[in-house]
C-alpha cells in the first residue's frame, strides 16, 4: 500500500490546488509528518491491521505528494547554474536517504539467527 500510494502521491501535485509551492507551507507540511511516529506506536500498540494500512497508506501518499512538491518548488529563485546544482544536491541527498533507509532497514534482522 506504502508503494502504492507513494505513486499515486507522485501525481497529485498535478492538481494545482493541492500542489504547495510555498517554502513555509512545504516546510509545515514536512515537519507535521513527525505525527506519524507515536501515531504509529500506539496503533501498533492498541490498534487493529486496518488502521496500520492506512497510517501506511497514508505515510506513502504524503511522501510521493511532499517530495515531487519540494524536488519541484525549490529550484525556483535560482538561475540557471544555481538551479541545476540545486536540483542535482537534492537528487544526492535523496538517493543518499534511500540508500541509508534500505541499508538500515537490515539491521532489524542480524540477531534473529537467519
Amino acid at each position: 500500500m506504502y508503494n502504492v500510494l507513494d505513486l499515486i502521491g507522485r501525481f497529485t501535485p498535478l492538481i494545482e490546488y493541492i500542489c504547495i509551492e510555498s517554502r513555509k507551507g512545504l516546510m509545515i507540511a514536512i515537519i507535521s509528518r513527525f505525527i506519524f511516529i507515536p501515531a504509529f506506536y500506539f496503533t501498533a500498540k492498541y490498534g487493529g491491521q486496518g488502521w496500520m494500512i492506512f497510517l501506511t497508506s497514508l505515510l506513502g501518499l504524503t511522501n510521493g505528494h511532499l517530495t515531487v512538491c519540494v524536488l519541484t518548488a525549490a529550484p525556483k529563485g535560482y538561475k540557471g547554474p544555481e538551479a541545476n546544482a540545486l536540483g542535482n544536491l537534492l537528487v544526492l541527498f535523496l538517493l543518499g536517504g534511500l540508500f541509508s533507509g534500505v541499508a538500515l532497514d537490515w539491521l532489524w534482522l542480524i540477531g534473529k539467527g537467519w
